[in-house]
C-alpha cells in the first residue's frame, strides 16, 4: 500500500469480506417488495400509495391478511413501495380481527414502567381484553404501555366497549401513533408466526 492511503490493508480486507458475505447483502425480505408489472403498474401503485391507503389482500383457510403498502424514500431520494405488517382477520359468523390469546396475562405499564392494575388477556390490532386486579369498576378509558418480553413498549389507548361474561373489559383502541400501530401489528404477526408455523414456512 502507498504511505498516503486512507485505509490499512486489514481494513480493506475487512470491507471486501463484508461485501462477499451474502447474509449482509440481503435486504429485509419482509419489508421489500418487487413489482414485476411493468412501468405503468408501478407508477399507478406509487401514485395510489401516495394518495390513499393501498393494501394487498391474502386469504387462506379461515383467515385473511391485509398488508399495507407504504411509499418510502431512501437515502438517494428514490421512492420505493414497502410492505407493512399485516392486519390479520379470522372468518366465522362475521369477519373480525384475529385475537392473540396470551398464555399468561401481561400487566399494562405506566410511562415510567410501573405495572398498573390492568392486565391484558387477549390482543388484536383493533383492541384488547383487560382484567382489572383491584377493587372497583373497569375504567371507561385507559392510556398505558404494553410491554411484552423482548419488545420495546407500545403506547396504547382504549375505550370500553362492553363487559364479557368473565367480567373482563373489551376495549377498542382509540388512537395511537403510526409507529406504535405498526409495531403492534408486527408483534401480533410475530406471535401468529409462532402459533401457525406451517402457514409462514417458506
Amino acid at each position: 500500500m502507498q504511505p498516503d492511503s486512507l485505509l490499512t490493508q486489514a481494513e480493506l480486507d475487512f470491507i471486501q469480506r463484508m461485501q462477499r458475505n451474502p447474509k449482509l447483502n440481503i435486504r429485509d425480505s419482509t419489508r421489500s417488495l418487487l413489482v414485476n408489472g411493468g412501468v405503468q403498474i408501478q407508477e399507478l401503485l406509487t401514485r395510489l400509495a401516495a394518495e390513499e391507503q393501498v393494501t394487498i389482500h391474502a386469504q387462506f383457510k379461515n383467515q385473511q391478511m391485509n398488508f399495507p403498502l407504504h411509499l418510502v424514500e431512501d437515502e438517494f431520494h428514490a421512492l420505493h413501495l414497502e410492505l407493512g405488517a399485516p392486519s390479520i382477520f379470522e372468518e366465522g359468523p362475521q369477519i373480525r380481527p384475529w385475537r392473540l390469546v396470551l398464555e399468561e396475562p401481561i400487566a399494562l405499564e405506566t410511562e415510567r414502567g410501573s405495572p398498573t392494575s390492568l392486565w391484558v388477556h387477549e390482543l388484536s390490532f383493533k383492541g384488547v381484553l383487560l382484567e382489572c386486579r383491584k377493587q372497583g369498576k373497569l375504567p371507561k378509558q385507559f392510556a398505558a404501555w404494553f410491554n411484552p418480553a423482548g419488545q420495546a413498549p407500545i403506547a396504547i389507548r382504549g375505550e370500553l366497549e362492553r363487559l364479557t361474561e368473565r367480567r373482563l373489559g373489551a376495549y377498542r383502541f382509540t388512537q395511537y401513533s403510526k409507529e406504535d400501530a405498526e409495531r403492534l401489528r408486527q408483534y401480533i404477526l410475530q406471535e401468529h408466526q409462532r402459533l401457525h408455523p406451517a402457514l409462514h414456512a417458506g
